[in-house]
């Protein structure tokens, strides 16, 4: 069982509009490389508490996982820094991929009720825009 936590920024605004400048995101993964098994969890956003469950996708050479929550409401704090200025935000998906060793991870969260704000990591793939998110064109 390897285990892993790890804090992921989302610098780019896919499509749609910014809802948070730079929010730093805490994740942590725990996978079973010989079970294929395992899951991954959204602690945090810019240190407010989420706890959103990320679900194995199954996606042969890498570990990709994503969010099965409907859109929900979340209060996190606006900014990445010591402030306490709450806002809230709607969370409609988080997909989350490592490769295959679980390293260099990257994120894109889907805000909104429809999911029409993508926000993601500087790293998040074009390979994983076609194949996990909606047309960003």
């Amino acid at each position: 069982m390897k285990s892993n936590q790890f804090s992921l920024v989302l610098s780019q605004t896919l499509k749609g509009k910014t809802v948070l400048e730079k929010p730093s995101c805490r994740f942590s993964v725990n996978w079973d490389f010989e079970k294929n098994m395992g899951l991954a969890t959204l602690h945090s956003i810019n240190g407010s508490e989420v706890n959103i469950t990320l679900h194995p996708l199954g996606i042969s050479g890498s570990l990709d996982f994503m969010s099965d929550i409907k859109p929900t409401s979340f209060s996190v704090n606006a900014n990445n820094d010591n402030s306490v200025a709450l806002v809230e935000v709607i969370i409609y998906r988080v997909i989350l991929d490592l490769d295959e060793k679980g390293e260099n991870p990257s994120v894109a969260i889907m805000f909104g009720k429809n999911g029409e704000n993508i926000q993601t990591s500087q790293n998040f793939s074009e390979n994983s825009v076609a194949k996990e998110l909606p047309s960003v064109k």
